[in-house]
């Protein structure tokens, strides 16, 4: 069966996700870790990066952790619609899970860059965010048109 041409740009698009995905979680897994070093370093040394915020270093500390949890739960989802695309690609009628997640990963993505916002880490890890959403949008996109050609 001969692919349509959002068939092959999803494959594209699967395979990209993938390794943005693989990055992500090790990205994710170190951020983690340094959140909890961060919480385990010694508070003389600290205490500068903090003085004057009003966040104790356990706060700053757990506010890292539960942001790079977050960061790995959408790079475990964009992982999962990565390999579900790959397969999808392949057979247009398996393209329901993709759609699901695809908008599941836009939504995660729109958290996390919100979150990045928030906790002013936008300038270091957005672009990296601002681009997952991008293939995030993208990738449901061609999930839609998929979908509408295979009349789910």
């Amino acid at each position: 069966m001969e692919r349509s041409g959002s068939q092959k740009f999803l494959l594209v698009i699967s395979i990209i996700n993938i390794v943005f995905a693989a990055i992500g979680i090790l990205g994710g897994i170190a951020g983690i870790m340094g959140g909890a070093f961060f919480g385990a370093a010694d508070p003389q040394e600290v205490s500068s990066a903090l003085s004057g915020t009003g966040v104790t270093q356990g706060e700053a500390s757990g506010l890292v952790v539960g942001v790079f949890l977050f960061v790995l739960l959408a790079c475990v989802v964009e992982l999962i619609v990565g390999i579900l695309g790959v397969r999808a690609a392949n057979d247009n009628q398996k393209i329901m899970p993709v759609w699901v997640l695809a908008l599941i990963q836009v939504i995660l993505y729109a958290i996390t860059i919100i979150m990045a916002i928030v906790n002013g880490s936008f300038a270091s890890d957005g672009i990296s965010n601002v681009i997952s959403l991008a293939f995030g949008i993208l990738l449901f996109w061609v999930a839609n048109n998929i979908k509408k050609q295979a009349g789910k």
